[in-house]
């Protein structure tokens, strides 16, 4: 339900919902387009570039490591860090597996962050801290692989940087009511944003909610919030 489709069928049909709407979910859902759209507006990205299944010449000018993605994924299926061409190669096939559009881009390394907006203003910052490996799909949904903490500890101006940066992120895609901007700090103090997840994780222990509980919002006060601004669209 994250890719705008749904959305769009409850808006043709009058019925409500809560979260972004379709536009702003279509382009987060494609990492390529959400690229095209957050890169002009001087949110800072990983350089990247688009391949389809259709490229006959599959050739990428980006130096090694890079990270291969399904341009349309969720919870980091068919994600790879690569570190030579007869990985890239398997990267790429195993990922048009899944998809016939991928995102790939260099590697940055570097601590792993997420910052929750809610109605255009950010939360605390949560780091994620995976115990083997890179944040992935593995790692989100198994207990205990991954340390979390909330706030993150981050000199002020970093966090405070941060959190402009998801809000910056979360206006230029046009993202209402809540999301969640994944973002990379680096050992020289660079931040990238990875990408916007319009419908983030709402279990009691995931990211988003960890954060508005680190704000004074508990997790009955965080679900009646997202109602309320939801509502907001349809006075």
């Amino acid at each position: 339900g994250e890719n705008g489709k749904i959305q769009a069928t409850f808006d043709l049909l009058g019925i409500k919902y809560t979260g972004p709407g379709f536009l702003s979910s279509a382009i987060s859902m494609d990492k390529s387009l959400a690229k095209k759209v957050l890169i002009p507006a001087g949110v800072p990205m990983p350089n990247g570039t688009e391949i389809s299944k259709e490229d006959a010449d599959r050739t990428v000018d980006i130096p090694l490591p890079l990270v291969v993605k399904p341009a349309c994924g969720g919870s980091s299926v068919g994600v790879s860090i690569v570190y030579t061409q007869e990985e890239l190669k398997k990267a790429i096939d195993e990922a048009f597996e899944l998809e016939d559009k991928l995102v790939i881009e260099e590697y940055v390394k570097g601590r792993e962050f997420s910052v929750g907006v809610l109605d255009g203003k950010a939360l605390p910052v949560i780091e994620i801290e995976p115990l083997e490996g890179f944040y992935d799909y593995k790692n989100k949904y198994k207990a205990g692989a991954t340390k979390e903490t909330c706030p993150a500890d981050l000199p002020k101006e970093i966090s405070e940087k941060m959190q402009r940066w998801a809000e910056k992120a979360c206006e230029s895609a046009g993202v209402t009511t809540y999301a969640r901007v994944d973002q990379l700090l680096t050992e020289d103090g660079s931040i990238y944003c990875l990408e916007i997840n319009t419908l983030p994780g709402m279990t009691a222990t995931s990211l988003l909610p960890q954060e508005a509980q680190a704000a004074g919002i508990s997790y009955d006060e965080l679900t009646e919030k997202i109602i309320e601004i939801s509502l907001k669209r349809y006075e």
